[in-house]
């Protein structure tokens, strides 16, 4: 049951400040009055999912959204109402946070609203996406199965970035293992040795003087580095946050030589799993395509769909839209052509999505078995280095010895 906050006078000259669970805002003042106190304010409880700033944080997990679709539509699908069942699903959830949401929501429900509307108060959980596909079901009078479209949708699209997680974790832990172990041997190890060698007054060989400069380097202006290289973040994550900025740092990522394609297919497989769920679902093209803008990240590709979407209103076909549009492969264009042509174009999406899921799963795996012995031989170099470097010193005081 939603809750509220309240200031009210329990005394002519007493203020207190309090929480009453109650149905509606009305019911809440209802409850004050009847046991004496005098409202002033009401409001409902601060349901907020993310701090805002640097401290930003998801209360409620993508995991606990896909949960409560799937059993949403089984609850429904088995012929229980929407009330009931989101009682049913809040009852049973761990999270407190997905319960007070669905609290507010079954409130809004019994005032009268649709569910796809009172799911839409609350964006970061449930998207355009999101509410779109209920509004389609409750227009249809299908929404169980298109809870369950979208359960699916949800389902696949966690497994992929999951998988992508999985696959980029070893590697960058790999990579800040060994830059960290190679900054710690120069700042700190390497000093201690060299000053034995300095303490011979002998001419040092030049891979230790090298070696001696690096360190000292480090040692003297690390914290320097370390202070520019974050107010260089800091820049970059202000200027990627204009418009400009925004495009300048997409336009980069799409054109980079290894990295770009994969970027590139793994927004075209959301983008295309997307517009079949919602064709599949009954939605018109052009909303499917402003729709579906929102699962991109790129701002690059997000203008080319609107461009897209603005050649479809005025007669032109999908395949003819993308095919003006120089980030979509040929690929792509021959397959919905073959779609539009069948009247499959759902089928041909929904291809389109998995071919590039695919391929961005073996890009991503190639390059990871690329980049371990990589590491790992770059790691032996500069350690063959720093050994290198020890022993020379050594094998000239043993010559002048002999």
């Amino acid at each position: 049951m939603p809750r509220y906050t309240y200031f009210a006078k329990s005394h002519p000259t007493k203020t207190i400040r309090g929480l009453i669970e109650a149905e509606s805002e009305q019911e809440a003042i209802n409850k004050l009055i009847s046991t004496g106190y005098y409202p002033i304010s009401v409001t409902l409880e601060n349901l907020s999912l993310e701090r805002s700033g640097i401290f930003r944080l998801r209360k409620v997990a993508k995991k606990n959204i896909l949960l409560f679709t799937q059993q949403l539509a089984n609850l429904l699908e088995s012929g229980i109402n929407i009330t009931n069942g989101l009682g049913m699903i809040s009852r049973q959830s761990s999270n407190r946070y997905l319960r007070l949401i669905l609290s507010d929501v079954i409130a809004k429900i019994k005032d009268g609203k649709p569910l796809s509307e009172s799911l839409a108060i609350y964006p970061s959980l449930f998207p355009n996406l999101y509410c779109s596909m209920i509004r389609t079901g409750e227009a249809s009078g299908n929404l169980p199965e298109r809870l369950k479209s979208l359960a699916r949708f949800l389902e696949k699209e966690e497994q992929f970035k999951n998988y992508l997680k999985t696959t980029l974790t070893y590697p960058v832990f790999l990579l800040l293992v060994s830059v960290f172990t190679v900054v710690i041997i120069l700042m700190f190890i390497i000093p201690r040795i060299i000053t034995m060698f300095e303490d011979l007054g002998q001419v040092l060989p030049l891979p230790t003087m090298v070696l001696i400069k690096i360190s000292s380097f480090l040692r003297d202006y690390g914290w320097a580095i370390l202070a520019a290289f974050l107010v260089m973040i800091f820049f970059l994550k202000r200027l990627h946050q204009s418009p400009q900025g925004r495009l300048s740092f997409d336009k980069f990522k799409l054109g980079l030589a290894v990295f770009g394609p994969i970027i590139l297919k793994s927004e075209l497989s959301r983008l295309m799993r997307t517009l079949s769920l919602l064709l599949t679902s009954g939605m018109p093209i052009t909303h499917s395509l402003e729709t579906s803008v929102s699962v991109l990240d790129n701002q690059i590709l997000k203008n080319e769909v609107k461009k897209c979407k603005e050649s479809i209103s005025k007669g032109v076909s999908l395949s003819g839209a993308i095919r003006a549009s120089p980030f979509f492969p040929e690929f792509v264009v021959d397959i919905l052509l073959v779609g539009e042509e069948t009247g499959a174009l759902d089928k041909s999406l929904m291809r389109i999505a998995e071919d590039y899921e695919k391929e961005v799963g073996d890009s991503l795996k190639t390059l990871t078995q690329m980049f371990e012995p990589t590491v790992i031989l770059v790691m032996g170099l500069i350690v063959s280095f720093i050994v290198l470097s020890m022993l020379l010193p050594i094998f000239q005081i043993n010559l002048i010895v002999r």
